[in-house]
C-alpha cells in the first residue's frame, strides 16, 4: 500500500508542470482515525517529495485548549495548591520529525512564530514570560504531556528514498482526544522556509463510546442525573442478588 502510494507522488512530481510545482507535496496514509471501545492506537503514514533541496519539517497538532498547571506544597502535613499558571491555546497533541536534529536548522524566528518545537507551545499569562516560575510551569507541563505520549520530539528521523522522496511513521496513542488535528510539512533551505503544506486530520470517537461522550458535553446535567441513577440502580440490584436468605 505505502509503495503505491509512494509511486503515486512519484508520478505526479515527473507530470506536473515545473511552473506550477509545489517546492514540497506530501500526503498521508489515511485522513480519518475512527476511536472506538477497542481502540489501542494506530500509525500514520506521511510521504511526500520535495523539488528543492533543503530540509523536511513535519508537524502534527492536536485540538486547542487552556491549561492550568498547579503547583502543589505540603502544609501541615497535607498537600496543597499553592500557586499556579495559565496557558492559553496549547495543543492537545503535538509530534514532530525532521530530516536532521531540529536545532541543526531550526530557524528561531519563524519558528517561534509557527510554534514549531516544543519550547515555542506554552504561552503564560502577560508579564510571566522567561522568568524562572514560567520555565518550571512550562516544562512540569511539557514533562507531562510527554509521559502520557501525547507529546513527542523522538520521532524517527525523517527518510530519503533517492533526492527527491521522503517518508516518516506518525504514531497516535490510544488516548489520543477527539478533535480537528494538522499535519504541517515544510521545506527549509539555509534558515528560510521555502515551502509548506497543511492537511486536516479527522479523529473521532464512534459506537457507543461517541453517544456517552456527546451526551456528556452535550447535556452535563442529564449525564450526571442519569450516571447517579444507574450507579444507585446496579448497588440495589447488586445487594439483592447476593443478599443472604435469613
Amino acid at each position: 500500500m505505502i509503495k503505491l502510494l509512494i509511486a503515486l507522488v512519484t508520478f505526479y512530481m515527473a507530470y506536473l508542470p515545473m511552473t506550477y510545482a509545489s517546492p514540497i507535496v506530501a500526503d498521508l496514509s489515511n485522513y480519518r482515525i475512527h476511536m472506538d471501545s477497542s481502540f489501542n492506537g494506530t500509525r500514520m503514514f506521511l510521504f511526500g517529495a520535495r523539488n528543492d533541496n533543503g530540509d523536511v519539517v513535519v508537524v502534527i497538532r492536536g485540538p486547542e485548549k487552556n491549561y492550568i498547571v498547579r503547583k502543589k506544597e505540603p502544609f501541615m502535613g497535607i498537600w496543597v495548591n499553592s500557586e499556579r499558571m495559565k496557558f492559553f491555546n496549547v495543543p492537545d497533541y503535538y509530534v514532530i520529525a525532521s530530516s536532521r536534529p531540529l536545532e541543526e536548522i531550526m530557524e528561531f524566528g519563524s519558528f517561534r512564530k509557527l510554534s514549531i518545537g516544543m519550547q515555542h507551545l506554552t504561552t503564560p499569562t502577560i508579564g510571566s514570560r522567561n522568568t524562572e516560575k514560567f520555565q518550571n510551569f512550562s516544562n512540569a507541563f511539557l514533562a507531562y504531556q510527554k509521559s502520557r505520549s501525547l507529546y513527542r520530539a523522538d520521532l524517527e528521523p525523517i527518510s530519503f528514498m533517492g533526492e527527491t522522496l521522503f517518508k516518516t511513521v506518525v504514531p497516535f496513542p490510544d488516548n489520543i482526544p477527539s478533535g480537528e488535528y494538522t499535519a504541517e510539512i515544510y521545506l527549509l533551505s539555509e534558515g528560510d522556509i521555502i515551502g509548506m503544506q497543511s492537511t486536516p486530520i479527522q479523529v473521532m470517537k464512534t459506537g457507543i463510546d461517541a453517544f456517552v461522550y456527546q451526551a456528556a458535553h452535550q447535556y452535563p446535567f442529564l449525564y450526571g442525573i442519569s450516571a447517579i441513577i444507574i450507579a444507585l440502580s446496579a448497588g440495589w440490584l447488586g445487594s439483592r442478588l447476593f443478599e443472604r436468605k435469613t
